[in-house]
């Protein structure tokens, strides 16, 4: 005799089916921009702070590479708003959390976990943004409104150039460290051994 149908699998299904283009849309944005953070925080980043270390040193250095990140991070944060606004798609899924949470008593068990979480405070949330993110999502999680795609306010616009400064004051501030410790290695090591092999 067949296993009485409890409906919670069924309903799974149902549920998934209404939202697979938006689960697919955000799967891929989210992908997109991971790919983008990497490549901007951990190589890019790091290159432009060890260069400007090597010429200018490491107090003049951090601030020559925090003018030029912060000035790259600007433009490609405005970039991916604009984008954003033009696309009217919702391919990081913030605006389904802003969403959520003007309407959590509609929302199941796990998603108001996620939106307690989002109400520990606009402070810890704008850090933890700055740093794990960047301004192009920290000023979308603070813009007024969901799926409004609507430009950016004047509160908009000081929330973004704070986040471009903390932000970038703290990827300046962890590559600097990472840079004053290992540059002192690329000195008397690696940069000798690699001009010894005819590779720099």
């Amino acid at each position: 005799m067949p296993a009485k149908d409890t409906g919670w699998g069924s309903g799974i299904v149902s549920w998934f089916n209404r939202h697979k283009e938006r689960i697919g849309i955000i799967a891929i944005g989210h992908t997109a921009k991971q790919i983008e953070e990497f490549l901007f925080d951990w190589l890019l980043y790091g290159f432009v702070v060890f260069k400007a270390a090597e010429i200018y040193g490491p107090y003049w250095g951090s601030l020559v590479a925090f003018a030029v990140m912060s000035s790259l991070s600007a433009l490609v944060c405005y970039a991916y708003i604009r984008f954003y606004d033009w696309a009217k798609k919702d391919w990081l899924g913030l605006e389904t959390i802003e969403e959520l949470r003007q309407s959590e008593e509609t929302a199941g068990p796990v998603m108001r976990w996620v939106i307690r979480l989002t109400k520990l405070g606009d402070f810890p949330m704008f850090v933890v943004l700055s740093i794990y993110g960047d301004p192009f999502v920290v000023t979308l999680y603070f813009r007024r409104g969901a799926h409004l795609y609507n430009g950016l306010s004047k509160r908009d616009w000081s929330i973004f150039w704070a986040s471009v400064v903390f932000s970038n004051a703290y990827w300046t501030l962890q590559w600097g460290v990472i840079v004053a410790l290992i540059q002192p290695l690329w000195q008397y090591v690696l940069k000798p051994l690699f001009m010894a092999l005819g590779i720099a």
